[in-house]
């Protein structure tokens, strides 16, 4: 099974956050991460020398939440592959090969892989989107938050 890996720059990036105590655990870097990556649908393969292996299931808070942050996973990814909900077929083999329902995170490891990408894609979005690294959480948060709803506006994941 494979794990969800966040770069090492990226935990280097929201190091103040952690330092802080604002951010628990490494995946909460991974999860604003991937949320700008999925929602810009941004990804980016790094090697796997450059990322630091976190978990191979949806730790503490997020684990409400991950059958969500798997749907929205498999939107974009249909979308980024044309599919339309109306080719059922095409859906139906598209989510089988990411999705493992018995898996601790619901994906396969192609589905983690893609996943990952989207955390790696989405790291570079927020360094595009941020002057300088987070040094507050609410500060970062608002600005955040106003960035993602922007491209949702734009229609980037079709939310709009």
């Amino acid at each position: 099974m494979q794990p969800f890996r966040l770069r090492l720059d990226a935990r280097e990036w929201f190091k103040y956050l952690r330092e802080q105590g604002a951010f628990k655990v490494d995946f909460d870097s991974f999860y604003f991460c991937f949320m700008a990556g999925v929602t810009t649908r941004r990804k980016e393969t790094v090697p796997l020398d450059e990322t630091a292996e976190l978990v191979a299931y949806f730790p503490d808070r997020y684990a409400a939440r991950g059958r969500l942050l798997v749907g929205l996973f498999i939107k974009s990814e249909l979308e980024l592959l044309g599919v339309s909900m109306e080719e059922r077929r095409e859906v139906h083999s598209t989510i089988a090969k990411l999705v493992t329902p018995e898996a601790p995170n619901f994906l396969s490891d192609e589905g983690v892989r893609e996943f990952n990408r989207y955390a790696h894609g989405g790291y570079d979005q927020l360094v595009e989107w941020f002057e300088e690294r987070p040094r507050a959480l609410d500060t970062f948060v608002r600005g955040y938050k106003r960035r993602v709803e922007t491209a949702v506006k734009q229609g980037v994941l079709g939310l709009a």
